[in-house]
């Protein structure tokens, strides 16, 4: 059976989830300009980074990590017009 994960778009820094969890997947979408997304481990933005994904222009990348979180799983968003799908358990 196929693992189902729950997700959040974004299209403006967000919190994704409270407390412990799994972050599985970061897609992240550019338009006029790059867009990072840096999530962390924490329910603001700042605290431990767990990953750092960049887009250039006009351009869509998705990375996987499987790895846990356990604060909470926090992303923004640097860039204009940018957007970003986060899949977690």
């Amino acid at each position: 059976m196929a693992d189902i994960y729950a997700y959040s778009y974004l299209d403006a820094s967000g919190l994704v989830k409270t407390g412990p969890g799994v972050l599985h997947s970061v897609t992240v979408s550019a338009a006029a300009a790059a867009v990072t997304a840096t999530v962390y481990d924490e329910v603001a933005g700042a605290g431990d980074v767990i990953a750092v994904i960049t887009s250039i222009v006009n351009d869509t990348k998705c990375a996987i990590f499987d790895v846990a979180f356990g604060v909470g799983c926090y992303v923004t968003l640097a860039g204009a017009g940018g957007m970003a799908t986060v899949a977690f358990e």
